[in-house]
């Protein structure tokens, strides 16, 4: 999941994938990491995220587009959840 972090991943595709139950996947895998898969891939997104905004001259709507955020609308929305400011605002930040 670290290597494919910016395609859609699916918690069937895992599963099938493994060779496993979606159940127990899930089961296991917040057994052995403490969060869920989805959490655990958007932590992984927005961290990639984070990294491009502070040392690319990317446009903010690529960055999502390449962390597996999407649109940019969507990517600002989970970015300040996470973060609590907007990308733009955690880019700007840096730059000082």
């Amino acid at each position: 999941m670290d290597e494919h972090y910016q395609e859609k991943i699916s918690l069937d595709f895992l599963a099938e994938h493994f060779f496993i139950s979606k159940y127990y996947l899930t089961r296991v895998f917040r057994e052995q990491f403490g969060v869920s898969i989805s959490s655990y891939l958007m932590n992984r997104r927005v961290t990639k995220a984070k990294y491009m905004l502070r040392f690319s001259n990317e446009k903010i709507k690529t960055i999502g587009y390449k962390c597996g955020l999407g649109e940019p609308h969507y990517f600002s929305r989970v970015f300040r959840q996470m973060e609590g400011m907007s990308p733009l605002e955690y880019r700007e930040k840096w730059e000082k």
